[in-house]
């Protein structure tokens, strides 16, 4: 049976979120709630190339935070993944990526919007990594919406972005021969800018480095 993921109407998106081609649109819960009310799940297959959909993905960056010797601020590191040639999605092979997430599976309709969602990206993010037992999730928080309609791949997919903060950088890759990952300071990222991935460039310009 081919795979069923979620999507939601591109007009019906840009009645929601003030339309940006290329960006992070900050958004709120009430828009997200929205978002998805207006969905349904369609074969994967119809909707690669079909613009009047986009598949909706939500997409998380791993964080944490630590103070400092000195107590008076918080150091912020952030888990990097590179994509290896294992990875299936050949237009990802060999780059830089902050982010963990994928396409959502069919739900109960009486499932609660936003505790779906979140239900979804844990599943995503024990797929892809394993925490300690000493590590643990503290938070996930919505941030915004993340397009890119300037490629084809963009112009058919809506990343929903979280940023889940953990309470130890105790985390293993499950999929070594997809990926490897390491932490990397705030400071830091810009030194693998050129070979991020677009959602993660988007990602480091727009949040974390609050330059759009």
């Amino acid at each position: 049976m081919e795979e069923l993921v979620f999507a939601s109407p591109t007009k019906e998106i840009w009645k929601i979120l003030t339309y940006k081609e290329q960006g992070l649109i900050f958004g709120k819960s009430d828009s997200l709630r929205l978002l998805v009310q207006k969905g349904l799940f369609r074969k994967r297959g119809e909707l690669e190339a079909d613009q009047s959909f986009k598949q909706i993905i939500p997409y998380a960056v791993i964080s944490h935070k630590e103070p400092d010797p000195g107590g008076f601020s918080q150091n912020q590191s952030f888990y990097l993944f590179k994509r290896r040639p294992g990875q299936r999605e050949k237009r990802l092979q060999n780059l830089f990526s902050l982010g963990v997430g994928g396409h959502m599976n069919p739900r109960s309709s009486t499932e609660h919007e936003e505790h779906y969602l979140k239900e979804e990206l844990k599943r995503e993010l024990f797929e892809e990594v394993r925490l300690s037992d000493k590590c643990s999730v503290e938070s996930i928080e919505f941030i915004g919406f993340i397009n890119d309609d300037t490629i084809p791949v963009g112009r058919v997919h809506l990343g929903l972005l979280y940023i889940i903060y953990v309470s130890k950088k105790e985390l293993t890759i499950k999929e070594a021969d997809k990926m490897t990952a390491a932490w990397v300071d705030k400071p830091d990222l810009a030194d693998f800018y050129k070979d991020m991935e677009t959602w993660t460039r988007i990602i480091f310009d727009c949040y974390i480095n609050e330059a759009c």
